[in-house]
């Protein structure tokens, strides 16, 4: 799925030239933590955030103590102007990460995670097209259809055989497989309780009648010599 399947393109941005307070005003009228920041010409020129403005003077009962002109570094100095600036571009993070409309959704949900952010501007000639934001992805979940599984017994133990080998390594002669009634029993030896837990997930994931776990954890090599001696 690409990010124009699921972007929102109704999209509420904000000029770099507007106030502060009005910015704020349209994130809490609108419902929203961030604002795309566009030019006249719909090119997108920054990010308002709320995490931007989380070290305003107007939220901090007593200011810091100011340092003298000759210690303050340029990361003090931009901490003023965003502390103090009056209007967007003063506060505004400038390095945006965007996407294209035919960007992957899961490309974008994997920049979402590294990058610590809540929402993605989608734009096309360097113009802003739509936003893709976590809930949009997470929309995803809610309509991804289930996998129908076979109910016969034989069919249930290939379909976990042969995720076990695809997902996890997992080959017949390390697990073996076997079905009774739609129940899943399964026995062997992994190499960890990580590993025993991945497989756990796997079989439920399948939403199978039942999972009897009767496999065992590979002692460590030390362990067993001593367990020998």
């Amino acid at each position: 799925m690409q990010a124009k399947d699921i972007m929102t393109t109704d999209v509420v941005s904000i000029s770099p030239a507007v106030g502060i307070r009005h910015a704020v005003a349209v994130m809490m009228q609108k419902r929203v933590s961030g604002l795309p920041v566009v030019d006249d010409e719909g090119r997108i020129c920054g990010m308002l955030t709320e995490g931007d403005l989380l070290l305003r003077r107007e939220i901090r009962v007593s200011p810091r103590m100011a340092r003298t002109a000759e210690v303050m570094s340029e990361t003090d100095l931009e901490r003023y102007i965003a502390s103090h600036g009056w209007s967007v571009r003063d506060v505004m993070s400038e390095d945006v990460i965007v996407a294209r409309p035919d960007s992957e959704v899961a490309d974008i949900a994997e920049s979402l995670q590294a990058h610590r952010i809540k929402r993605l501007p989608i734009v096309e000639d360097g113009r802003l097209v739509g936003i893709v934001s976590r809930s949009d992805i997470l929309g995803m979940i809610l309509d991804a259809s289930t996998t129908a599984l076979p109910r016969e017994d034989e069919a249930i133990r290939l379909a976990v055989r042969t995720r076990l080998r695809s997902d996890l390594g997992l080959t017949p002669q390390k697990v073996q497989v076997s079905v009774r009634n739609g129940q899943v029993t399964l026995e062997g030896q992994v190499e960890s309780d990580l590993k025993r837990k991945a497989v756990r997930t796997l079989v439920e994931a399948l939403g199978l009648g039942g999972y009897r776990d009767q496999l065992r954890v590979e002692m460590p090599k030390a362990e067993a010599e001593l367990a020998i001696m």
